[in-house]
């Protein structure tokens, strides 16, 4: 019967394990809702914002030179920021940003430069052998309270001292709820041709009158929207955690639920063993006293 015992605290405890992991699963569902909207917003912004600049650009003069227009030749050495959670508990969304860096960084990401956004960022770096100039630990849930001006502050001083010739954000991109893709985009040197977007904003731009000077204005806008590119990347991030989280709390629901009916098939078997192991003994005792 102690066997028998072991099988229901074992049920019993799975039963906890899975109330858990589905109450997890409802939070993530929940947070994710808030976290695509935000994220929805922040490629609305960050497209607005563009295409402002992008109305600047076409106003500039040919021969017009800016820090973060700077463009090398031959091997570029690369300032990485790399984004990832504050927590575990979301199946491969924390290691396969790791993984992107080792896969697309020369040495397989050893020795890499790196800012590092979030707890797993900040430890996945020190395991892999990171270089890590800054990490943002401990971070606030909501994205937009992240340090984020502080972030591209630190990596626009560090291009602009021509340390780097690239300046590359690591991130994953929100597709769906079950699809979340690891990218890395070039924040900078940036590229007046890559500024202009192709959706028509060279055509809205002659309809566009400029009060003060575009050389001003551009260097105005640039380091907003360098913050802007870093957040919407926090944000795409976030909501790419809550949905990696979400889908694994319900596979770990149902990896629970089918634990929980195999344990008790077996402890079927078990206690229809045990009684009928009692039953013999007990028949071959009343044959003995006949």
């Amino acid at each position: 019967m102690a066997g028998l015992k072991e099988i229901r605290r074992r049920i019993s405890s799975v039963k906890n394990t899975k109330q858990i992991t589905r109450a997890m699963k409802l939070v993530s569902a929940a947070k994710l809702r808030r976290a695509q909207d935000a994220a929805i917003s922040g490629r609305m912004f960050g497209s607005r914002l563009k295409s402002i600049i992008a109305s600047v650009v076409q106003e500039l003069p040919e021969n017009f030179e800016h820090a973060l227009l700077r463009k090398t030749e031959g091997t570029k050495r690369r300032l990485l920021i790399v984004i990832a959670g504050e927590r575990g508990l979301c199946g491969a969304y924390n290691t396969n940003i790791v993984k992107a860096v080792a896969a697309s960084e020369p040495q397989g990401g050893v020795g890499a430069n790196v800012i590092a956004v979030g707890r797993r960022a900040v430890s996945g770096g020190r395991r892999s052998q990171w270089n890590i100039l800054s990490g943002h630990e401990s971070l606030p849930e909501d994205p937009s309270k992240w340090p984020v001006d502080a972030i591209a502050k630190e990596a626009v001083e560090e291009f602009m001292a021509e340390k780097y010739d690239e300046v590359v954000v690591y991130y994953t991109k929100f597709v769906s709820a079950m699809t979340q893709q690891v990218t890395s985009e070039v924040l900078f040197p940036l590229s007046a041709e890559n500024l202009v977007s192709k959706d028509g904003d060279a055509a809205a731009a002659a309809h566009t009158r400029f009060d003060a000077p575009v050389a001003d204005m551009f260097a105005t806008l640039i380091p907003l929207y360098i913050s802007a590119r870093i957040r919407e990347a926090a944000l795409e991030s976030k909501a790419s955690e809550h949905a990696a989280r979400m889908t694994a709390m319900d596979s770990a629901s149902k990896n629970a639920s089918d634990l929980i009916d195999r344990l008790r098939l077996f402890y079927n078997r078990a206690r229809q063993s045990a009684i009928t192991t009692e039953l013999i003994h007990n028949n071959g005792g009343a044959e003995a006293v006949k």
